[in-house]
Formats: C-alpha cells, sequence, structure tokens
C-alpha cells in the first residue's frame, strides 16, 4: 500500500508538524524512514498541544508499529487511553491480548499493561493471571513476563485478592513449568518466590524438608542441572541446614571424586536416586563436588575440600579454573 503522508491527509489538516531538531549540520543524523519522520512530528505536534483524542491512539499505533519499544509514546498513549475513559482502557486490554503475544520481548509492552492492570485494578486477577500462563507457551524463559507475573502476585496479594488456593494453583503450574523444562531458571526463581520469598511462605517449615526433597528429586532427574542444585544450595542456607546429612542422596553423583566421600554422621532419609547413574551422565558432576568441598569445609576438614576444589580446576571444570582456584585458596585461609 502507497504510504499518504498525514499532511495529504484531511483529518490531520489542522496540526502544523513540528520537526525534529537536531541543530545545523548534525554529525550523525539518523536515517528515519519517511513514514517514521512524518508520524514522529505530528506525535511532537500533538503532545505539544496536549491533544488526547481517537486520533492521536491512532497515531501511536502507526509509531509503535514501527518501534515497539518507543516508550515516550507508550506513555503518552496511556494517558491519552485514560483521558478517553472507561470504553477506551477495555479496547485497549483487547488490543494489548494480541499485541504483548507478538512482542514479548518488549518491556514497553508490559510495563503498558502493568499501568492499564493497575488502573482498572479488577477484584478476581485470576483472568489476568490466565492471560499471563498463556503466553508463556511460545516463551518459557522470557525474562519481561516473567517479571510482569511477579508484579502481578505481589500487588494483588498486597491487596488481598490472592488467596491461599491461587497461590496452591500457582505453585502446581510452576510444578508442570519445571517438568517440562527443568532447566528453566526463571520457573525455579519463580518457585522460591512462592515457597520462601512472599509473605505467607511457608516452604522452610520444618528445616526446609519439602523443599529440599523436591530439589534433590529434580537433581536424581538432571543431575547436571545448575538450576535445582542452586535452589537446594539456598534452602540448605536458608535454613543452616548440615550439608553432609545430604551426602547420601548426592553420593552418586561424587563418583571419582578426589577424596571418599565419608558415611553421613546422621542420615535423615532424604530421597535417594532410583538405580545407577547412566552412561549419559558424566561423572563426578561437578555441581556435586562443589557441595561436596563445601560439606567438606563446613566440618573443618580443609585439606580435603581444597583436594576437591582443585580437582574442579585441574580436571573436572578447566573452564572455571581460576574461580575454582579461588574457593580453593578461600578455604585454606579462612
Amino acid at each position: 500500500m502507497t504510504y499518504i503522508p498525514l499532511g495529504e491527509r484531511p483529518e490531520w489538516a489542522d496540526v502544523t508538524p513540528i520537526p525534529q531538531d537536531d541543530a545545523p549540520n548534525a554529525l550523525v543524523p539518523i536515517m528515519y524512514t519517511q513514514e517514521y519522520k512524518d508520524a514522529s512530528d505530528y506525535f511532537r505536534a500533538v503532545v505539544a498541544a496536549g491533544e488526547k483524542s481517537e486520533r492521536v491512539l491512532e497515531l501511536t499505533r502507526t509509531l509503535l508499529a514501527l518501534n515497539a519499544a518507543h516508550y515516550t509514546v507508550w506513555q503518552y498513549r496511556f494517558q491519552t487511553v485514560l483521558a478517553l475513559g472507561d470504553e477506551a482502557v477495555a479496547a485497549e486490554l483487547r488490543f494489548l491480548d494480541d499485541y504483548a503475544v507478538n512482542n514479548l520481548k518488549s518491556y514497553q509492552v508490559w510495563h503498558h499493561r502493568l499501568s492499564l492492570i493497575s488502573h482498572v485494578s479488577p477484584a478476581d486477577p485470576r483472568a489476568e493471571i490466565a492471560f499471563v500462563h498463556a503466553t508463556f507457551v511460545p516463551e518459557p524463559k522470557n525474562y519481561h513476563t516473567w517479571t510482569y507475573i511477579h508484579w502481578l502476585y505481589s500487588h494483588f496479594s498486597d491487596l488481598g485478592r490472592v488467596d491461599e488456593q491461587l497461590w496452591a494453583d500457582e505453585l502446581e503450574w510452576c510444578e508442570g513449568m519445571l517438568a517440562q523444562d527443568g532447566r528453566n531458571n526463571s520457573a525455579w526463581g519463580w518457585r522460591w518466590f512462592l515457597r520462601v520469598a512472599r509473605p505467607g511462605a511457608s516452604g522452610l517449615d520444618n528445616d526446609g524438608r519439602e523443599e529440599i526433597e523436591y530439589a534433590l528429586e529434580q537433581i536424581h532427574r538432571i543431575p547436571h542441572n545448575a538450576s535445582a542444585w542452586n535452589y537446594l544450595r539456598g534452602i540448605v542456607r536458608a535454613v543452616d541446614a548440615p550439608r553432609d546429612t545430604l551426602l547420601p542422596a548426592v553420593a552418586p553423583y561424587l563418583a571419582g571424586a578426589a577424596v571418599p566421600v565419608p558415611a553421613a554422621k546422621l542420615d535423615l532419609g532424604y530421597p535417594a536416586r532410583d538405580g545407577p547413574v547412566g552412561p549419559d551422565t558424566p561423572l563426578p558432576v561437578p555441581l556435586a563436588l562443589e557441595f561436596f568441598a563445601d560439606t567438606l569445609a563446613e566440618g573443618g576438614q580443609v585439606a580435603d575440600a581444597s583436594a576437591v576444589f582443585g580437582q574442579l580446576a585441574t580436571e573436572v571444570d578447566r573452564m572455571r579454573a581460576a574461580y575454582w582456584e579461588h574457593r580453593r585458596s578461600q578455604v585454606a585461609n579462612a
């Protein structure tokens, strides 16, 4: 379709465009397309006049189609939508239902939706939660979407609109995400919020037993899963659990360790691996060795801990040799 400049359209005849001021002899002028330059000139004019109308919405939509990350345009569009009333707000949310799915990586899109939902403030956030869940289907690790769902639950929880059943449903959904991809670090972070960080979370009750067991089960499923190991370490640190009580559960991943795995002073019966480690899992697992070294250091076995960190540096994880040497020196000089 041939582009018709706004100055040739009768509905814009009353507006004098304001061109971008690049100063005389600009050193590196940006080569905007004619359509973008034209729309921007008229956008500056309507902002200067403070106009908020249906044609302004259409103008901002044109600009956003050319640059979805233009935060000034999004902000003025938000102000215009509010000025036009409740019907315009409802229409804007319907517009975003499609637009957000096609622009998941745009922070400005999600912030615009956040602003609208804050304004509407629905009594029940379930419909919005369902929308967000659906957007994870094409992009399960999108940072902006995870940030948005954190805000959504925090905001409506503060308003008293998230009951315990909704929290339970969200945890079930999160576990489903991890069942699909156990390495989804964003889903692990969300589980931490649901079980540990949010007000009223109970994941650290009973010395974090339930969360430790969950993390171990995920480690048994994918032994080289850094997300599961980091979650385990976080829970252990949060409840100050003695690491040596977990050695029987992680021992299968320590085959070939530089020092023998000592018998646990207290076996708390954490979930053990079901069957031997398969040939598709290289041993020892570096993450298990790190946990082992920290356990040895915690028990005052400095020489053994140093030996394990040295093994990581020289044999198992040479890519991060400098880091492991740093850890070894920390233990030796503690």
